[in-house]
């Protein structure tokens, strides 16, 4: 049977996928960021010709490698969000060390990528904010939504805690990780996640009613 004008058959979308994941890989590295159109096109084995047929453009592959990375991340994103972890302290914990193995596993590269091509671009820039950088600090959101609900925190603007939750964490990890802070000025990362969990909740955490002393004379035999 004939495929019908305009359709794409099972092999070019092979292709295509094989073509994404070896230029995501390329985008990944240390200097992935500033790599050329022909770069890609190399290190995923085809000329530029053939890569722009797939993608059309550098601008809009990595478009499409930003959303790819969006697609891979999702469930431990919803994980992140909605995974239960016991009373707040407990989940908040949960919620940084998994912030900081994920970074260590792949995702500090990720973010090092998507900060490098989306500075200062118009297009790029806000793709890394919505595919990448917004996930994460949407599952904070959510997470901490559901301690503010429980009376666990204060009420508050949640997305300003999440900022406040996940900023510093992640500037952390790139100082010392992507940007190599930890060769110049060493940072207990563990010890910093302690310390800043500890301010943030006694920022955001509800204090437990004091105990209501005995009136006078109680307890005392008439």
């Amino acid at each position: 049977m004939a495929r019908v004008k305009g359709s794409r058959n099972a092999d070019y979308e092979k292709e295509r996928a094989r073509l994404l994941e070896a230029t995501r890989l390329r985008l990944l590295a240390p200097d992935g960021a500033q790599a050329s159109f022909r770069e890609l096109a190399e290190a995923a084995g085809v000329s530029v010709a053939t890569l722009r047929h797939y993608f059309g453009s550098r601008e809009a592959l990595v478009l499409e490698v930003m959303a790819d990375m969006h697609r891979r991340g999702l469930p431990y994103l919803l994980a992140s969000a909605t995974e239960p972890h016991g009373p707040v302290r407990e989940s908040l914990q949960w919620f940084l060390q998994t912030l900081l193995t994920g970074w260590r596993l792949g995702v500090g590269a990720v973010h090092a990528f998507g900060l490098s091509a989306g500075l200062g671009h118009a297009t790029l820039g806000p793709a890394y904010v919505k595919e990448l950088l917004e996930p994460t600090l949407q599952a904070a959101e959510a997470r901490l939504a559901r301690h503010i609900a429980d009376g666990e925190l204060r009420r508050c603007d949640v997305r300003h805690a999440a900022l406040e939750l996940v900023c510093p964490v992640v500037l952390g990890l790139l100082h010392q990780l992507q940007l190599s802070g930890a060769s110049c000025r060493p940072l207990d990362v563990e010890r910093f996640l302690e310390d800043h969990l500890d301010t943030f909740l006694r920022a955001h955490a509800v204090a437990a009613e004091p105990p209501v002393p005995p009136l006078p004379g109680a307890g005392r035999r008439v």
